[in-house]
């Protein structure tokens, strides 16, 4: 099970955790923060604003997401609390 945080952070199960690392790297590098949280999953967080659309493109990929799980990035706001999204990949 995956949680979307908000428009740029994401907290992922340890099941989809290497392959959404894996995606963020190679499309973001350094612009994606990876912190492991104890018990929870492992949270990624893109670090660079403008590359908040890109961040969520790689998410989606990696997990298998192809609906509308983010809230806008130009809404400043969000994700609303508890959306959780599994993905069609075991994640």
């Amino acid at each position: 099970m995956c949680t979307v945080e908000s428009v740029s952070e994401v907290m992922v199960c340890d099941v989809a955790r290497d392959r959404v690392r894996r995606v963020l790297q190679e499309h973001l590098g350094d612009a994606a923060l990876i912190e492991p949280v104890h018990g929870q999953g492992t949270r990624f967080t893109c670090v660079v604003p403008e590359r908040a659309r890109e961040f969520q493109m790689a998410v989606k990929d990696a997990l298998g997401w192809d609906d509308d799980c983010f809230p806008p990035v130009d809404s400043g706001g969000e994700a609303p609390p508890g959306t959780v999204h599994l993905s069609s990949r075991g994640g």
